[in-house]
């Protein structure tokens, strides 16, 4: 289809900016692959996917590496862990229980009212850097690169499809929200709270599900989007201007 090959182009293009724009690789000799890892640079592919459909169509393209753990044989274990259910049930468990202390506000008009907001990180592995000296890793120039083939890249940012990725990532959003003074949980590493501001919060893969009073809401999202590109989801709430629906993980949030 002549106008499916055009979107799926223009998003290829869209993605190399990318990678330049943020620093994820930088292009070197080939030989210096060899040099360091002792083996080729690893082989890339492109996923396209229509996230439209045929009359609205919204192609992204995403250049992933082909790191399989059959053909490593570095010995390095990497583990990254991914929030059960329940870690999301607590967040909305956090939202809408009254218990001891924890007394949320459902009045629709103060500005300390309990909402839930939703966030989505944009290219998140892309935030984590790769310890360049003690774990290098080249990739292969794409073909739409002109210099495919005459040399490779090494990466300066993690990118999706190498195995270290999701650890990387999961260390740098982890030390992001302690740093902000979150407190992260011991039963589940990918959940998160902050005591002083009232607010929880779940983190999977790239979304950031948090409960909490709407101004607490408001300084955590201009906290994300200060260290990442970010996309706010419709706040959910009491108040006559809130949000009623949501929608996170392929779930669909309605606050009754």
């Amino acid at each position: 289809h002549p106008r499916r090959e055009e979107l799926v182009k223009a998003g290829r293009e869209e993605e190399l900016g990318l990678f330049c724009s943020k620093g994820v690789w930088v292009k070197g000799r080939r030989q210096r692959a060899y040099d360091r890892t002792g083996k080729a640079p690893m082989a890339v592919r492109w996923v396209d996917i229509n996230k439209g459909d045929e009359y609205e169509p919204n192609y992204r393209a995403r250049l992933v590496a082909r790191q399989l753990k059959a053909t490593d044989f570095s010995g390095t274990s990497y583990f990254a862990p991914a929030p059960p259910l329940e870690a999301l049930r607590t967040v909305i468990g956090m939202a809408m229980t009254t218990c001891g202390n924890h007394r949320p506000v459902y009045d629709p008009q103060p500005p300390q009212r309990m909402q839930m907001s939703f966030v989505d990180v944009e290219r998140a592995y892309f935030n984590a850097k790769v310890d360049r000296e003690a774990s290098p890793c080249f990739v292969e120039l794409p073909q739409e690169d002109p210099e495919c083939g005459k040399k490779c890249a090494e990466l300066v940012r993690h990118m999706y499809g190498t195995r270290p990725a999701a650890d990387g990532w999961q260390e740098e959003y982890s030390t992001a929200l302690v740093r902000m003074g979150f407190g992260q949980g011991i039963a589940c590493p990918n959940v998160f709270r902050h005591a002083e501001r009232q607010i929880s919060c779940s983190v999977h893969g790239d979304d950031f599900t948090s409960c909490g009073p709407a101004d607490a809401l408001d300084w955590l999202e201009t906290s994300i989007a200060a260290e990442y590109d970010i996309t706010i989801g419709p706040r959910l709430g009491p108040g006559s201007g809130d949000a009623k629906q949501a929608r996170a993980l392929n779930i669909i949030f309605t606050w009754h």
